[in-house]
């Protein structure tokens, strides 16, 4: 079975007393081996952080909504109609309007812009995700309450197993995505990628610095309008 490491994808944190968490050594984690430790960590860490845990530069709009156990790191936004959940961290991260977040790791810097949802996600250092982005953490099943399904990732080197029924996607440092973009559950995107509008994937290992485009974007007739004088 390959190994995803985090490292390889994804800066840990550095700035403030975040990087005296487990979330500053994360790119010493396996993907299957963190995902199973995250909810004894992230308790780790706010012990840690104590009554800190919100940093005093974080600027939360009065109609977002913050989970009891988020981490929001210095200088984070988040604005209206947005609602951040489960242990979460957003450190210097900029959160964008009517967006969903649960139980994600954003790295530092990283801009979502406005209707992106993410489920069990970790995203990397300097990335944006432009708008209508969300990624999926589940497999549809009978009971979707209850999903059983493992989650697994296909690469060149094999299959990759998430050890674990619910997981969304591994964004990449500095990956950037267009608009109206469908992902996981169970996608690990490496740095520097691009996805252009209308991509769908799930359940694929993409290296770093590759594209992903939907083809039918492109697929764009022009066609002149007749003049009155023609008709």
């Amino acid at each position: 079975m390959p190994v995803l490491r985090l490292g390889t994808y994804l800066t840990s944190a550095t700035e403030g007393a975040l990087a005296d968490t487990p979330y500053g050594d994360l790119d010493g984690y396996d993907l299957a081996d963190f995902l199973a430790r995250w909810p004894a960590l992230h308790t780790t860490a706010l012990i840690r952080l104590g009554e800190s845990r919100i940093h005093p530069t974080a600027r939360i709009h009065p109609t977002a909504i913050i989970g009891d156990d988020v981490i929001l790191g210095p200088h984070t936004t988040v604005h209206e109609f947005t609602t951040v959940r489960g242990p979460t961290v957003a450190a210097g991260a900029q959160i964008g309007f009517n967006c969903e977040v649960t139980h994600t790791y954003l790295g530092e810097h990283t801009v979502l812009g406005h209707r992106i949802g993410l489920n069990r996600t970790l995203v990397g250092t300097g990335a944006h995700l432009s708008s209508s982005v969300t990624v999926a953490a589940i497999h549809i099943s009978e009971d979707m309450r209850h999903p059983h399904r493992e989650v697994l990732l296909r690469g060149d080197d094999g299959l990759y197993r998430c050890a674990t029924p619910r997981f969304g996607g591994l964004i990449g440092d500095h990956t950037q995505t267009g608009h109206n973009i469908a992902l996981g559950p169970g996608v690990a995107l490496g740095r520097s990628c691009r996805i252009d509008s209308g991509v769908t994937l799930a359940a694929r290992i993409v290296p770093a610095d590759h594209t992903l485009s939907a083809p039918h974007t492109a697929d764009i007739r022009l066609r002149a309008q007749r003049s009155r004088q023609d008709q």
